[in-house]
This record gives C-alpha cells, structure tokens and sequence, in this order.
C-alpha cells in the first residue's frame, strides 16, 4: 500500500481534512501519516486514531541568517512584481514601521535596492530556489531527512500552503530527497495578499477556476495539468446538520428571545481594520433606530486580541457577543466553535462585515450581505481605509457581482438594513449568479470522493 504523508500544520488544517472526513476517505486507499501541529492532548489523541502514525510537528523553526535575508529579499522582490493592493499595502506599512530607527530604515532601504534587481520571473525563480536550497542542511532537516528515508512517502501532501512556517525544515528535507510534493490553497486571497509562495510545489489544490488562473499568472513556470479545482470544505458544514443548532437551541445558547432577528456582525483582521469595534457600537445605535426586536450578535475573530470587544460587552448589554471557542494554540477551530457559527450563519436574518470571507459564508446559505466601506467615525487609521479594502484583488470580483450591499455611511447602512428587513429576497438572484460563478458544481461535490480521485490519478 502507498504511503501519503498529509502534513496538518494549522488547527484550520484539522478542521478542513480531518474532521471533513477527507483524511479518513484516503486512508481506506493508502497508508496515512500525520506530521500535525499539537493543539492539545485531547485533539492529539484524537488525530492519532485517525492515521496509521502520527509525528508532532516541531515548534522551531531552524532557519540561518543567509537564508532568512535571502527571503526577506525575495519577499519584497515578490511583491513589487504582484503590484496588487494588498501587496503594495504591505509595503507601505513595512516602510513605515521601518522608520521607527534609523538602523532599521536603513536595513530596509538596501533590501529594498537589493530586490529591485530581481524584476523578472527567471530571477524570482531562482532566487527562491537558493532560499530553499540553503536550508538544506540545517540540522533539523537533516535530522527530518534521516525520517523521510525510513518512511518512504510515495507523497507529500501539506494541507495550507501558507499556514505552514512549523513545516518548512519537513518541506526542505522533502525538497532535498525530490519526493512527490502537493498543497491546497488556503484561502482565495493569499496568492495576493500574503507574499511568495514558500516552497514550490508539484501538485496544487485550488478551490476555483479564478484562483487556478491567478496561480499561473503569478507563477508561469508552474503547468496547467498540475493544478486541480477542487472547491474548499470549509463551506460544507454549513449543509451539515450535525453542525447545526436548532433556532430554538441556538437563542437559548445565546440568552436572547425567539421573537429577536438575529444581525449577525463578524469582526475582520486588526492588521487592516483597526478600531473596527467602533463600527459595531454605529451598527447597534442604527438597529435600535429600526426595531427593538433587531438583536446585534457579534462573531469576534478568534486570530486577534478581543479586549475591545470583551469591555464593549460589558459596557453594551444589547450587543450579544458569545466568546469564540478555538483552541488558539496552533488557532484550531474546536467542533463546538464549528457549530456555533454555522448555527449563526443559518440563522440569522442579515450578516454584515468588512470584505471578509464570511460574505461567501453567508452568500452559499442564500443570506442578505452588508459590506461596510467606511471608517470608524472621528478615527485616524492610515494606512488603512475600510473603504479601499474593497479594491483588494480577491475581493474585486465580489463587488463587482452587485449581490453584496456596499454601504458607505451610516445612512446608507440604515436604508440597506430596512430594505432587507422589508424583503429578504432582494439581491438574491445576484447571490446566486455569484455562489455558482465562484463555486460552479465544486460547492455541491463530495470533496472526500474529489480528492481520493483525484490522488488516485496521481499516485496510480
């Protein structure tokens, strides 16, 4: 039996193989080892029923001075040739935070001139095969070398392929041996927002058509034949009913009456919407405005610190926000954290966030969208600006398909809620076009029968 090694090396990971069944359906095909993170003992015990052999991922990360300035480097060389929004964001505010002393202002200009030579695609190539290239032999790949030669992988499958810093001295020893390597593509905005690609790969898992042609239009030298669209599990617990409260289970969980409408609000990355607690304190006063049966429920981004939220809780008794429950070692998404948003995502009756993934959430359960494109009120946070946020590459296209509400003030947000409230079939045509325009027939596939053909294909 061939041997698949399925590096795990963020909880998110667990959430999209394994507790999808994704794991389980390959391990009936070939013999499955895990090379995972350790959220905690429970969730350890619980990943090593689930594969033949289990090794824990180590917590440092041995990379050498040379190699990290080679990336550092290639980084920014990266970025400069995207030229997308985010990119260039990302270098504004590293410049910024790079004035803060004149050392720092002035590492960061000489690799800002260093990166300028690496312009084209042959260089950028090169460059990040000397990266990898210069890890080689640091001890804990050579020790993870040693490993991979009793163990024999006919593949290695790593789950994030930007999640994965934990696994990079595992990925240098799998480079070094040239075994089969394959990733997924975490998300729809990393291949434009989060840098290089680090490693290469072999074989690539993309959720759509539009993220396949964004990878080889960043990337040119990788095949068409070697990408694969294979839609992303996180949206199929959404349809599962085991994670699934009842309405009558979920307001109880949540202490509010069964007459309130829930307004669902989901809090985005401090990195780029900083004071956005603010903008939930404007939402509350305008619900209040409209109808007193209209309950503000607040899904607070586990990846960031809450406090603000956590006082505004305290301070605000009409804004219902429940805690997260991730294990935020190694940010794992638990089972109860699972069912809890996805119980608010069925029912509530209007979501509202800051260009976050959570409008696609909402759009596949056919749910009014707001997007909110304006500042908090009386806030300095430049570089940032809510509303340029929405010419972010990936998110582009969702405004572009007109079925979210993209309200610029707070008036705007009041007429959008009411028109809402007053049909919950407006836009739903347009949320339609758009769930099948970015899914296609991928949202509705078994992802467990997808992958297992899919490596089938591969490996035999």
């Amino acid at each position: 039996m061939k041997k698949i090694i399925i590096i795990l090396p963020r909880g998110e990971s667990i959430k999209n193989f394994v507790y999808s069944g994704i794991t389980d359906a390959l391990r009936e095909e070939y013999k499955i080892i895990f090379f995972s993170v350790v959220p905690n003992e429970d969730i350890k015990q619980y990943l090593a029923t689930k594969c033949d052999e289990f090794f824990e991922l180590e917590e440092n990360h041995q990379k050498n001075k040379f190699a990290n300035e080679i990336l550092k480097i290639l980084q920014i060389a990266h970025l400069n040739k995207l030229n997308s929004v985010t990119g260039n964001l990302k270098i504004v505010k590293d410049d910024l935070e790079s004035k803060k002393s004149i050392k720092s202002n002035v590492v960061r200009k000489t690799r800002k001139f260093v990166a300028s030579f690496f312009k084209s695609q042959k260089s950028l190539i090169k460059l990040t095969q000397k990266f990898e290239s210069s890890n080689f032999n640091n001890p804990n790949v050579l020790d993870l070398e040693n490993t991979l030669l009793e163990l024999k992988p006919d593949l290695v499958f790593n789950t994030s392929h930007i999640h994965n810093s934990i696994s990079l001295n595992l990925m240098y020893a799998v480079k070094k041996l040239k075994i089969k390597t394959a990733t997924f593509l975490f998300s729809w905005d990393n291949l434009t927002s989060q840098g290089r690609m680090i490693p290469t790969y072999d074989i690539y898992f993309t959720w759509n058509d539009k993220i396949k042609k964004d990878l080889l239009s960043i990337y040119p030298s990788i095949k068409e034949e070697s990408v694969f669209v294979t839609g992303t599990p996180q949206f199929d617990f959404h349809f599962d009913k085991n994670f699934i409260y009842t309405k009558e289970e979920l307001y109880h969980f949540l202490k509010i009456s069964l007459e309130k409408k829930i307004i669902l609000y989901s809090t985005g990355m401090a990195y780029y919407t900083p004071k956005e607690h603010i903008i939930v304190e404007e939402i509350e006063k305008v619900l209040r405005k409209i109808d007193n049966n209209l309950q503000l429920v607040v899904r607070i981004y586990a990846k960031d610190d809450n406090t603000a939220y956590y006082k505004l809780r305290e301070s605000n008794p009409n804004i219902c926000i429940p805690n997260h429950f991730w294990e935020l070692n190694h940010l794992t998404p638990t089972l109860k954290d699972i069912k809890l948003f996805n119980s608010l995502l069925n029912h509530c009756s209007i979501g509202i966030n800051v260009a976050s993934t959570v409008s696609l959430d909402l759009a596949v359960l056919n749910k009014p969208v707001i997007n909110i494109a304006f500042n908090p009120p009386n806030e300095n946070i430049y570089p940032n600006d809510y509303e340029k946020i929405y010419e972010f590459d990936h998110y582009k296209p969702i405004v572009k398909s007109e079925a979210i509400s993209l309200v610029k003030n707070i008036d705007d947000l009041q007429n959008h809620i009411q028109k809402y409230l007053n049909d919950a079939t407006y836009l739903e045509k347009e949320r339609k076009k758009l769930v099948n325009s970015f899914f296609g027939d991928e949202l509705t596939k078994d992802k467990k029968h997808t992958f297992v053909q899919i490596f089938n294909s591969i490996l035999n």
